[in-house]
């Protein structure tokens, strides 16, 4: 009796391009004695196989539960289909008409098995700095258009030789159907350039001497350049400082490996496993007393640190040890301040040549350009500050979607934008603050860049409450449905959308700036959200912000208003501002001319890192409130709020935490004291009005976001403050707490239909 043979059909949607899908298919469709063929189009990977039913059956089960590591299944449909009696099973050519679903993967750091051959004396490879393979390698940054094939990415003009194609051709090889494949004879090669002419050498041998001499160097990355130096040459720090005029801003750092990164930094074991993953991001890791980081990471008790993600990264760490160089690099973006990531020489030459003592380029075009991700540990998950490189474009996965999808055009600062296809959103890169023109272009050329990659034609476009921001006034020029939201009701929605929350829920938005609903500055917003609908219910007392922005960078002048605002004077804390300046903002605020009102939880603790003795004037943004965490200890005792009622809402005092802590300050209490009291205090005043709202309304959910979370601090003791009082909480883990994060909101807000109450 013939055996039954059947033909299924199968379509498989996620990240399945670029991450050795096919040919994993390949060998699982071998395993099962299966025919038939496999291959890529738009909505991803489709696949025919013909066999036994069981086989087949076990096939198709298999395909979820055994992929290869950078994969990722979101879901396997299939269909019957006439056998065709295929002799054997085949990897087929790109193609076809189906509906755009495909999901490029983001880039991948240098895996094992080509961080050994890189090393190997002996293999063709040796040193060479794009070694790469299916598990490996450069992905979102070379890719123009989907399918993810060699023609269209930036590897297209590489023509490989026999013995590259060889590898590609071979099913058995791991670097079979790895698109950006290459080696020495056919692939992208570096050049060095010395004071503006071209130098004869090793580029990397010329790199890691010149860096080991304390000069200052331009490198070609996976998404852009960075400008390195030794960490530990004090004068070429500061000459990299004043280049990239950033007096105290920490940079990051990368060292050789996990092991010389821990001579420096105390690293936990959730943060070398963010540190060695594929994605490879800058981890903030306690910094190990006495050891030479301080310039680095000035005043913090954490220092941003990455490894070699890159085998150009890789082969430039084994130069240096050559040269008798064991320390970190510092590893910065290739900019200026607030200026887009320079992805090619003719950026490099235009911004940055006069500044960089040397660069090292290459001849593969950075399509895409992507600074480096970057984030921290805490509740022992890794948490963004800033999301790019290694996770764009991976999808958010929704609950719910909007027919047409959605583009959510984020903030002015940290921006980054949100592209729905179906239930997956897709946020951009970094890009930054969009008050900058060359920001601006950057945006719109990765809005044009995304829409392309995704099929996207957004039909609702959602944007800031914000009359003047530049994101909403280019969502305004869209064509669609227009959807403006508010700023801190987007960032509670982040966590919404992210954990696919649906019922009520309570918000703690606290924040730097946001424009409300009435017109003032708000920051530090008790939001309540049931049935589609979101109400204000709690917040600080508005207190006025003399000069407006000004406040975030004179911290003393948030200070000086809420000392006022507590009947106190401002005498024995202003020593270091000019009289005749405190005199004037004095005289603005009793007057109040320029004041506007805030309820910024940021205001309040740039004030209170005045008030405490760490900071005056911040040359960063929440350069203040970063000091004042890094000095906190622990500790029981905590500065208290009051609260009371106006208009509906309760209504947050800090005064009688401001009259303590001067208090303290005046009688030589050190600022690691005071910082202790006010984060305790503030967490208690949080989970207090939680408590309060969770009374008043029933709900026992709460979602935590607003840049002011990334304090580690704060966001620890609110959410075990919170969950000891039995209630669910939330905050943000696949997007920023901060800003960059709010796409993701205004997306959720437009999908779910909210409007405020």
């Amino acid at each position: 009796m013939t055996q039954a043979i059947i033909r299924e059909r199968i379509t498989v949607k996620g990240v399945v391009q670029g991450v050795g899908f096919r040919p994993h298919i390949y060998k699982l469709a071998a395993a099962y004695s299966l025919s038939g063929w496999v291959k890529n189009d738009a909505a991803g990977v489709t696949i025919e196989a013909e066999g036994a039913p069981e086989r087949v059956a076990g096939f198709i089960r298999d395909i979820s539960l055994k992929k290869p590591a950078a994969a990722r299944v979101d879901s396997v449909a299939h269909s019957a289909v006439r056998p065709a009696g295929d002799a054997s099973f085949l990897i087929s050519k790109s193609g076809g008409r189906a509906q755009a679903a495909a999901i490029i993967p983001a880039d991948l750091a240098l895996c094992p098995d080509c961080r050994r051959e890189l090393y190997d004396p002996g293999d063709r490879r040796y040193l060479y700095p794009f070694t790469n393979c299916t598990n490996c390698g450069p992905r979102f940054t070379i890719v123009k258009r989907v399918p993810y094939d060699r023609p269209f990415t930036t590897m297209a003009p590489f023509r490989m030789c026999p013995a590259c194609r060889a590898e590609y051709g071979n099913p058995l090889d791991r670097r079979f159907h790895a698109q950006p494949n290459a080696c020495p004879v056919c692939g992208p090669a570096l050049s060095f350039e010395g004071n503006g002419r071209p130098v004869k050498g090793s580029p990397l041998a010329l790199a890691a001497a010149r860096l080991a001499a304390g000069r200052i160097g331009a490198i070609q990355s996976l998404g852009g350049f960075h400008l390195a130096c030794a960490a530990q040459d004090l004068k070429a720090v500061a000459r990299l400082r004043a280049i990239k005029d950033r007096p105290h801003k920490p940079f990051a750092l990368m060292f050789a490996d996990l092991a010389a990164a821990g001579r420096y930094c105390v690293v936990t074991p959730e943060e070398a496993a963010a540190l060695e993953s594929a994605a490879a991001p800058v981890v903030m890791v306690k910094k190990r007393p006495g050891t030479a980081l301080e310039a680095a990471a000035p005043g913090l008790a954490s220092a941003g640190v990455m490894l070699p993600y890159t085998p150009l990264h890789a082969a430039l760490f084994a130069e240096l040890s050559r040269a008798g160089f064991s320390g970190p690099l510092i590893m910065t973006s290739g900019n200026f301040r607030d200026e887009p990531i320079a992805r090619s020489l003719a950026e490099v030459r235009a911004r940055l040549g006069g500044l960089a003592g040397f660069i090292v380029h290459h001849d593969r075009a950075i399509h895409n350009r992507a600074d480096d991700s970057v984030g921290f540990v805490s509740g022992g998950v890794f948490r963004f500050a800033r999301r790019a490189r290694g996770y764009v474009p991976a999808a958010v996965k929704l609950a719910a979607d909007l027919p047409g999808g959605v583009l959510a055009c984020g903030a002015d600062l940290k921006n980054s934008f949100c592209l729905t296809r179906g239930k997956e959103a897709f946020l951009s890169q970094h890009i930054g603050d969009l008050s900058e023109a060359a920001n601006q272009e950057f945006y719109l050329e990765t809005v044009a860049n995304l829409k392309k990659l995704l099929s996207a034609a957004p039909r609702t476009i959602a944007f800031d409450l914000h009359p003047d921001y530049v994101s909403s006034a280019a969502g305004r020029r869209l064509k669609g449905r227009k959807v403006p939201v508010q700023h801190h009701a987007a960032h509670v929605l982040s966590v919404a959308a992210e954990h696919g929350l649906d019922g009520p829920f309570i918000g703690l938005a606290f924040d730097g700036t946001g424009y409300g609903t009435d017109g003032r500055i708000w920051g530090s917003e008790f939001l309540v959200f049931e049935k589609k609908t979101w109400r204000r219910a709690a917040r600080l007392k508005y207190f006025p912000l003399p000069g407006g922005d000004a406040g975030a960078h004179e911290l003393w002048r948030p200070a000086l208003a809420l000392i006022k605002a507590a009947g106190l004077r401002p005498d024995g804390l202003f020593g270091a501002v000019p009289a005749a300046r405190l005199a004037v903002i004095e005289r603005m605020l009793e007057a109040g001319v320029n004041c506007p009102g805030t309820s910024s939880m940021g205001r309040l603790f740039d004030a209170f890192s005045f008030i405490a003795g760490v900071r005056c004037e911040a040359t960063y943004e929440a350069q203040g409130p970063m000091e004042l965490e890094s000095l906190y200890k622990g500790g029981t005792g905590s500065y208290g709020f009051y609260a009371g009622t106006g208009g509906g809402e309760i209504i947050i005092d800090p005064a009688p935490a401001v009259r303590a802590a001067v208090k303290d300050r005046l009688s030589g209490r050190s600022a690691g004291f005071i910082s202790a009291r006010f984060h305790n205090g503030a967490a208690a005043m949080a989970v207090d009005i939680a408590r309060r709202l969770a009374r008043e309304t029933g709900i026992k959910t709460f979602c935590l976001s607003g840049g002011v979370f990334q304090n580690r601090v704060l966001l620890e003791l609110v959410t075990t403050g919170l969950e000891r009082s039995g209630f669910s909480v939330f905050s943000n883990i696949q997007v920023p707490a901060n800003d960059g994060g709010v796409a993701l909101g205004q997306a959720w807000y437009a999908i779910k239909g909210y409007r405020q109450a």
